[in-house]
C-alpha cells in the first residue's frame, strides 16, 4: 500500500465511512454511549494495576476483529483476540501457536491442518473450538464492505466457497484448503491479522440482527478469548480494557488499560509531564528529544515497518534505462545527512527493499554518499554533463513525520552536484499516485508501508513487475528479478528463502529503478515508574508484561 503500515493509520475512506453508517443502521449503539460491563474498574484497579495512555484513536471505526482495519482499533482487538497463530512480542520473524496448539502443511502448501489448543475460553466462559475459528472466516468474508475482508480473499477464499475451505473435522481441528497457491510463509503472516481474530461464536450469533453476522453488536462489543475484554468505549473520548476472567494464559500484570483521545501530540507530551498519562505514543523527534535528558521518563524507539523511496521511471527518462545511470542517483544522496538532520536521528538509513524486523531484511549499506564516484557513473551512462528531470513529490509528511519538500530539497540539492537538474512538482498524495499508476512520473518520492508481516509484501511490489505494482508502475519488467520473487513467495521462512532474499536486495540495489532512502522509528515516551515495556507492529504494546513502580 502506498504508505499504509500493518495497523492501517489509514484516514476513514468512503467504504469504512459507509461501513459504519450500516453498523449504525443495523443497531449498533451510537459512538460516545459506551457499552459492556462498564463502570467500576477505576474502583476495582487501583493506579498500581492501571495504566493510561495518551494517543489518538479517532481513527477507530468499529471494534469488531474482522471489520476493523485501523490502528487504534486493530490494536483494540490485538488485545482482545486470539488468531490461530502470533508472532511473539518483539519478533515478527517467525509465527508461533496461539490458539493453535501445532499445525501441517502439504507440500504444496494448499492444506493446512491446524490442531487447537483445549480449554481455552472466551470471556463468556464459553470453550474456543473450531466451529468459532469456522464461523470467524465466514464473518471476514461474508460482512457487506468490510475493509479487511481483502486479506483473505487474496487467499481465494470467498463468501462463495468458504464453507468448503475452513472446515471443523473435529472440534479442536481446522482444516483450510486453499483453492490457490499462495505463499506459505505470507499465509502464516495474514492468519495473525486481527481479521480472523477468534470470536466467540454462541455469544456473536445470539446478537445477530438482519443477517449482519453480529456486527452491529461487536461494534463496541467483545467477544473474545484474549488476555483484555472491552470494559468501555466513548468515542473520541476512551477506550477502557480490563482482564478476561476465563483468559487461560499467564495473567496480565496491569489490570486496567485506558486510553485517552488526545489528537494533538503537544497535549500528550503535556498529560505525561503532568501525570496524567503514563505512555505518550507518536511523538515527534524533536518532542522525544525534549525529554530524552528527564530521568521520570523513557523513551522507546523501534524500526516502523515503512520506508521512503525515490522511484526512477525507466522508459520516461532515457537515462534512468541505464543501470549506471540509475546506480548514479543511488550513490549520489545524503542518506545518513536525512536520518541525522530531518529525522534527528529516530531513524537508519535503509538500502534494502525488505524494513528491518521483517524475514529477509539485510543491513547491508550498498550506498553511501560518493559524489565523484556518481559523476563516473552518470558519465559511463553517456551523460557527462547530466540532464533536466521532474520529481513528483506528495504534500505534507513522508513516514516519519518529516515535511516531504524537505527531504525533496535534500536530495535535489544532492543531485544537481552531479549534474542532474531536478524540477521539484508537489502536489496532493492522491494526485500523485494516479499519476505514478498511469506511468506518468520521471522521478518520484513515495512512501510504502506493511499490509502484513511477510517479506512478500515489499519484494513483491519492488521486484515483480507482473503484480503490477511498484516497479510495473516505473515500466521495469526485470525478468531474473521477478521470478526471484515469485520463487521466494512459495517458501516458509527457511535459510533457503533467506538466500533468495539476499538475491533479491542484491539485484535491486545492483540494477534496480528504486533508491530506497530511510525507515522511521516509531517513538513512544513514558514513565520511568514502567518496567518491561516493549512494543511490536502486530501486537502493540505489552501491557499484560508491564510492571509499575511507585
Amino acid at each position: 500500500m502506498n504508505g499504509r503500515p500493518w495497523r492501517g493509520r489509514a484516514p476513514v475512506a468512503g467504504a469504512l465511512l459507509a461501513l459504519m453508517l450500516a453498523v449504525a443502521a443495523c443497531g449498533g449503539a451510537p459512538a460516545g454511549q459506551g457499552s459492556e460491563t462498564g463502570g467500576g474498574a477505576s474502583e476495582e484497579y487501583g493506579p498500581q494495576a492501571t495504566i493510561i495512555e495518551a494517543g489518538d484513536i479517532s481513527d477507530a471505526v468499529t471494534l469488531d476483529p474482522q471489520v476493523a482495519f485501523e490502528f487504534s482499533s486493530v490494536s483494540a482487538a490485538s488485545l482482545m483476540y486470539q488468531r490461530l497463530v502470533k508472532f511473539p512480542l518483539g519478533d515478527m520473524t517467525k509465527p508461533v501457536g496461539d490458539a493453535a496448539d501445532s499445525w501441517d502443511v502439504s507440500d504444496d502448501g494448499l492444506h493446512w491442518t491446524f490442531h487447537l489448543k483445549k480449554g481455552l475460553k472466551f470471556s463468556s466462559g464459553n470453550e474456543l473450538t473450531s466451529a468459532d475459528v469456522v464461523y470467524t472466516f465466514e464473518r471476514a468474508v461474508n460482512i457487506p464492505k468490510d475493509p479487511a475482508s481483502w486479506l483473505i480473499t487474496q487467499m481465494g477464499i470467498t463468501a462463495d466457497n468458504v464453507d468448503q475451505v475452513v472446515t471443523a473435522p473435529d472440534p479442536y481441528t481446522v482444516k483450510i484448503d486453499l483453492p490457490q497457491p499462495f505463499s506459505p510463509g505470507a499465509f502464516l503472516s495474514v492468519l495473525t491479522h486481527t481479521v480472523v481474530g477468534i470470536v466467540d461464536s454462541k455469544t456473536v450469533k445470539a446478537h445477530e440482527t438482519n443477517g449482519d453476522y453480529g456486527s452491529g453488536w461487536l461494534f463496541d462489543h467483545s467477544a473474545g478469548s484474549g488476555p483484555y475484554m472491552l470494559n468501555n468505549w466513548t468515542k473520541d473520548v476512551q477506550m477502557e480494557f480490563v482482564p478476561n476472567p476465563h483468559y487461560t494464559g499467564e495473567a496480565p500484570t496491569i489490570k486496567h488499560v485506558i486510553w485517552k483521545n488526545a489528537p494533538e501530540t503537544a497535549t500528550r507530551l503535556d498529560m505525561l509531564r503532568r501525570g496524567e498519562a503514563d505512555i505518550a505514543d507518536g511523538l515527534s523527534a524533536a518532542q522525544a528529544q525534549t525529554v530524552q535528558n528527564d530521568p521520570n521518563f523513557k523513551i522507546f524507539k523501534t524500526p516502523d515497518e515503512s520506508m521512503t523511496y525515490l522511484g526512477m521511471d525507466v522508459k520516461n527518462v532515457p537515462c534512468f534505462a541505464k543501470a549506471d545511470c540509475r546506480n548514479a542517483v543511488k550513490w549520489a544522496i545524503d542518506y545518513d545527512g536525512i536520518v541525522q538532520s530531518l529525522l534527528h536521528g529516530f531513524g537508519q538509513p535503509l538500502q534494502g527493499v525488505i524494513p528491518r524486523g521483517i524475514f529477509g531484511y539485510t543491513d547491508k549499506q550498498y550506498f553511501t554518499q560518493d559524489l565523484a564516484k556518481a559523476k563516473d557513473l552518470l558519465a559511463k551512462a553517456g551523460y557527462p554533463n547530466g540532464f533536466d528531470v521532474e520529481m513528483l513529490v506528495p504534500n505534507g509528511t513522508l513516514v516519519g513525520g518529516v515535511p516531504a519538500s524537505s527531504v525533496a530539497n535534500v536530495i535535489k540539492s544532492n543531485l544537481e552536484k552531479i549534474g542532474i537538474r531536478v524540477t521539484i512538482r508537489q502536489m496532493e498524495a492522491g494526485q500523485m499516485y494516479t499519476e505514478y499508476r498511469e506511468h506518468r512520473a520521471q522521478l518520484i518520492l513515495a512512501n510504502w508501508g506493511m499490509d502484513y508481516p511477510d517479506p512478500q509484501d515489499f519484494a513483491g511490489p519492488f521486484g515483480d513487475y507482473t503484480q503490477q505494482s511498484l516497479i510495473w508502475r516505473l515500466q521495469d519488467e526485470d525478468q531474473e528479478l521477478a521470478q526471484l520473487v515469485q520463487q521466494a513467495a512459495k517458501l516458509q521462512n527457511t535459510p533457503e528463502r533467506q538466500r533468495l532474499y539476499d538475491q533479491i536486495n542484491n539485484l535491486e540495489a545492483a540494477q534496480g529503478p528504486f533508491a530506497i532512502i530511510y525507515q522511521p522509528d516509531v517513538v513512544f515516551v513514558y514513565s520511568a515508574k514502567l518496567k518491561n515495556f516493549n512494543y511490536d507492529h502486530v501486537n502493540g504494546v505489552g501491557y499484560w508484561q508491564i510492571v509499575k513502580g511507585q
